[in-house]
């Protein structure tokens, strides 16, 4: 039988869960901040627990536990599912089967970011484009439908203006480019990058100049800005930007019934 935990005492499952590497920017400050469900297979003592936060879900703990099965069912179809064992991807399996699907993600290490590199990267700007920190007011402009983790994981535009970061490029007063935090965060955030599809914005740096200023500002405060790739683009850009180690993982969903 498994149980809702609605303790304010999260310690016990914040333990469960530090093993995780990828994800972890997620995972572990939602837990401190009370912002994520929690599911267990105990409330005295938690062997197994189903972290969920949305769209997203992450299994810990102890995957033998009697209990596992009945996390795992509590999952939705197409919810994200973060595992950090292969103990919880073999469970995956034999409880999804053929509607087990995955989606191949890169991990990039931080360790070797240069700020010096990353500040002269942020010069290159082209002329009558303008970077800067994202103020109230452009949180506000921009379009949610490419910027959809603000009302996800924030709320509102004024949740993250207080509890996120974002550094954009301007156009003619527009926003063509964009890099913010994915979610709230405590020391370290997932980075979320927009560039119009325009053509007349491509291929003139926009990314990497303002990836690099959200780099900055995090490095300045001891914040660790993490960067999961979805994409050959996306880890390019990360190599530029001083990223390197590419680290293939996966993230797993459910498949609809047909």
């Amino acid at each position: 039988m498994i149980h809702r935990w609605t303790s304010s005492d999260r310690s016990a499952i914040r333990q469960l869960f530090e093993p995780f590497d990828k994800a972890r920017a997620l995972i572990l400050p939602a837990i401190d901040q009370n912002r994520c469900e929690l599911w267990v297979d105990s409330l005295e003592f938690p062997s197994a627990a189903m972290w969920r936060l949305k769209n997203l879900c992450a299994l810990a703990g102890d995957s033998t536990s009697p209990s596992a099965y009945e996390l795992i069912s509590k999952i939705e179809p197409r919810q994200a599912v973060f595992v950090c064992s292969e103990d919880w991807t073999d469970l995956l399996k034999s409880s999804w089967g053929s509607r087990l699907g995955s989606q191949k993600r890169t991990r990039l290490s931080p360790d070797t970011l240069d700020i010096d590199h990353l500040r002269k990267l942020m010069q290159t700007v082209p002329e009558d484009f303008v970077l800067e920190r994202m103020d109230l007011d452009t949180v506000k402009s921009l379009d949610k439908r490419v910027a959809m983790h603000i009302p996800l994981f924030y709320g509102d535009s004024e949740s993250f203006y207080n509890n996120g970061v974002g550094f954009c490029i301007k156009h003619q007063g527009k926003v063509v480019s964009s890099a913010s935090s994915f979610a709230p965060f405590t020391d370290a955030f997932e980075i979320e990058v927009y560039t119009s599809n325009d053509p007349i914005y491509r291929r003139k740096g926009l990314a990497t100049a303002v990836c690099a200023a959200l780099i900055v500002y995090a490095l300045e405060r001891k914040l660790v800005p993490h960067w999961d790739a979805a994409n050959e683009g996306s880890i390019a850009l990360a190599l530029k930007l001083g990223y390197t180690n590419p680290e293939p993982w996966e993230i797993f969903y459910l498949h609809p019934e047909s």
